[in-house]
């Protein structure tokens, strides 16, 4: 009786065993190292200059001009009266847009120079040009040579005293052209420091004035009769600027 109870209790456990469900704990594979590089985004690489595609840039030095160096009619812009050369400071600033190895842009530029001849009648003047240039730059990693051209419109300031009595001053204009080189260091993906030089040709011309424009010729000691003949009449030059600069570029 008891062995017959004890054989269904054993039974019994054994089939609550059988259909209880098993449970396993199964572990998740381990990640690889490839893959858990992966998971970590990673900071787009620098493409290098090219994929800046705008600029900016301020340039500084030194500036020498000559303006009667190729043609003797130099006399009859300046009568005797305006400076024919000079050495002074200088700065520009452009901007414009790159594609690839190549640049456009807009180039605006003053110089000054100071004219301490005791037979001159001015003293500082200036030269302003506004030019438009195309350039080309050869990235080398961060070293990046570079050149251009550029031409626009030239004027000379300055000039409004330089003729006692000539009510409306001296105009000198004219246009200009440019050749430019240097090599610039890029500092960060975004500013550039560098160094240039560049020399240019200008083409500069004076209307002639009116001589109603002239008070009383007679009386003005430093302009004789043969000097306002001359002023009454056109007159153009040729000359030519050379310039040493640094510059900083700032690039987006």
């Amino acid at each position: 009786m008891v062995r017959t109870v004890v054989r269904r209790v054993f039974i019994a456990a054994a089939s609550l065993g059988a259909s209880a469900p098993t449970v396993c704990a199964v572990a998740a594979p381990a990640a690889t190292g490839a893959q858990a590089a992966a998971r970590v985004e990673e900071p787009t690489a620098w493409g290098g200059p090219t994929t800046q595609h705008l600029w900016i840039d301020a340039q500084a030095g030194v500036e020498s001009v000559q303006l009667n160096t190729f043609t003797a009619d130099f006399e009859s812009v300046s009568v005797g009266l305006l400076p024919t050369s000079g050495v002074g400071p200088t700065a520009n600033v452009g901007a414009g847009v790159r594609l690839s190895f190549f640049t456009l842009g807009l180039r605006g530029h003053v110089a000054s120079f100071q004219n301490d001849s005791p037979t001159q009648t001015v003293g500082a003047w200036q030269i302003w040009t506004l030019d438009a240039e195309a350039g080309l730059r050869v990235p080398l990693n961060r070293l990046e040579p570079h050149v251009s051209i550029a031409a626009g419109y030239a004027s000379f300031g300055g000039f409004e005293d330089a003729v006692r009595g000539l009510s409306s001053g001296l105009d000198v204009h004219g246009v200009d052209a440019r050749l430019d080189g240097g090599v610039d260091y890029w500092v960060t993906h975004e500013i550039s420091l560098g160094a240039d030089a560049s020399g240019g040709l200008l083409f500069v011309a004076r209307p002639g004035v009116s001589a109603r424009d002239l008070a009383m010729p007679k009386q003005i000691g430093t302009l004789d009769d043969a000097e306002a003949r001359v002023l009454e009449a056109n007159g153009s030059s040729v000359g030519w600027t050379f310039a040493l600069t640094g510059d900083v570029g700032v690039h987006f």
